[in-house]
């Protein structure tokens, strides 16, 4: 899905810190809930079914080996979820061992982090083995493991390997009369072999999986063509629910004039009414033709929020700062609820939010470049843990007031991160913009490469940079702007520190 709704900040940094103070007014903040055990004393018993909350990770465009990945599913834990959507089946890539496909672990390269990969695309994937590591991990913390194969759109890859392993007539005779990037939805042939696909994936992931995405997105259709994608959803969802499966589907697919005989047991991940395209009428079109999220509640649907504005992140391989996720964070908890599903639109928002089963972040990675996949983790690890305990906090009004606290008071959203092998030289950073309280530092090694950088961190008495051993104090001094900062060496590289900001050094 290329989705490019990357979030650049909407408001000045100035205003950053004057949203979280406004967040004491606005989202029910008082110094009388700070007592936890007076909050649970007043608190309403639970309302409604307990929402889902948890993380969608494009592994096919940005690959995360298994301990990355374990590393968000503690985070989806730690803050109440209980789902991850793996979407791992793109036009750059299928990120998984297939045996349909061809693409085996025995066939693969393993490069030194012990990573599979497939000598044809050059790309990673994960094998069936990894794939079972992941599987107890989630078992063993009540996640949910929701993968996706993508189609009719994003088939790129898939024919790639298709037509290496089973040649190119084969991979004709499936294609879209239409378009060499999709599948032909109305040929048995097409709808065979996407049925054998998605039944490899679903046995691999066996019990770990209660629900499965057939995609859904971004593809082309007319008003008088979509009875032919209506049918085809509702010919995957019936063979996946003999599989004990429950079907999820994007809901760009979904109009007005067939929404009536999509089988409604399908759940409906709601991303964009207009496929946040930018010609205006276009945008007006599709809405005018397309179902609204409210729209589909009133029919009997079921649906999670995926909103592409509050809830979408493009990680940039120049993001040398966490500052973008950070500013996110923020926005989440001042202006974000489970009912604001339209972009930024408050004015559409659904007021009884009961009939939403929940929300999820999505993190894409067609812009990620060479990012660490670590990096990325550390960066969203406080935008997953806000979105998801805001989410919950909406089935459960006794729960509401300390979930909103944790969102503020929680470690992971105190925390920012330099990643060193993207900052540029001269950066400067002031950790009061974003209500930052520490600094840690990522990736050093690129510092044996990168010489003669130079990174100035403002702060104040109540912040905190966290050093490695290594970083070596100087009796360096500079002004700037007004603030006094020393130095700390490392590799030729400096790190400016504000003579306010207290150190905090470990060894590693």
């Amino acid at each position: 899905m290329s989705k490019n709704t990357s979030k650049m900040p909407r408001l000045k940094r100035a205003l950053a810190l004057l949203l979280i103070v406004a967040a004491a007014g606005t989202v029910g903040f008082s110094q009388a809930s700070t007592d936890p055990e007076k909050i649970l004393m007043n608190s309403a018993a639970q309302t409604m079914a307990p929402k889902q909350g948890g993380l969608m990770l494009d592994t096919a465009r940005h690959f995360y080996p298994v301990s990355v990945i374990k590393d968000f599913i503690d985070t989806i834990a730690r803050s109440g979820g209980n789902f991850l959507h793996l979407h791992f089946s793109d036009h750059e890539n299928y990120a998984l061992e297939s045996k349909i496909l061809n693409q085996r672990a025995a066939d693969a390269k393993r490069n030194a982090d012990g990573v599979y990969i497939n000598p044809l695309t050059n790309k990673p994937f994960l094998s069936f083995e990894q794939l079972e590591e992941i599987k107890a991990y989630a078992k063993s913390k009540n996640i949910d493991l929701i993968p996706e194969v993508d189609s009719p759109n994003h088939m790129t890859t898939i024919f790639t390997l298709l037509e290496a392993h089973r040649g190119k007539d084969f991979v004709n005779a499936i294609k879209s009369r239409y378009s060499d990037e999709e599948i032909n939805i109305t040929n048995p042939e097409s709808i065979a072999f996407m049925k054998s696909l998605i039944g490899e994936v679903a046995d691999a992931f066996g019990n770990s999986s209660s629900h499965f995405h057939i995609g859904g997105d971004e593809f082309g259709y007319s008003v008088d063509s979509n009875h032919e994608f209506i049918a085809y959803a509702n010919e995957l969802a019936t063979f996946l629910k003999q599989k004990g499966l429950t079907t999820r589907i994007w809901n760009d697919g979904i109009i007005k004039a067939t929404v009536d005989k999509l089988n409604h047991e399908i759940q409906v991940t709601y991303w964009s009414y207009d496929g946040d395209v930018e010609n205006k009428q276009t945008a007006q079109e599709r809405r005018r033709i397309r179902v609204s999220m409210p729209e589909l509640i009133d029919r009997g649907f079921n649906v999670l929020n995926y909103n592409s504005y509050y809830l979408y992140v493009n990680p940039k391989q120049d993001w040398g700062t966490s500052y973008n996720s950070d500013f996110a964070t923020r926005d989440i908890i001042n202006r974000w609820s489970l009912g604001v599903w339209d972009g930024e639109n408050q004015k559409n928002a659904i007021k009884d939010t009961s009939k939403i089963m929940g929300a999820a972040l999505a993190i894409w990675g067609e812009n990620a470049g060479s990012m660490s996949s670590k990096t990325i983790q550390k960066y969203t690890s406080g935008l997953l843990e806000s979105i998801i305990r805001k989410t919950r906090s909406e089935s459960d009004s006794g729960d509401k007031l300390m979930q909103n606290l944790a969102v503020l008071s929680g470690n992971s959203l105190k925390q920012s991160y330099v990643d060193w092998s993207l900052i540029q030289d001269g950066e400067a950073l002031n950790l009061q913009d974003n209500g930052t309280e520490s600094l840690h530092l990522l990736q050093e090694q690129a510092l044996q490469k990168r010489k003669n950088l130079n990174v100035w961190v403002r702060g104040a008495e109540n912040n905190k940079v966290v050093l490695n051993g290594h970083w070596q104090k100087t009796e360096d001094i500079a002004e700037k702007e007004g603030v006094n900062y020393r130095a700390y060496k490392y590799l030729d590289n400096t790190l400016w520190i504000d003579k306010k900001v207290p150190i905090e050094l470990f060894a590693g």
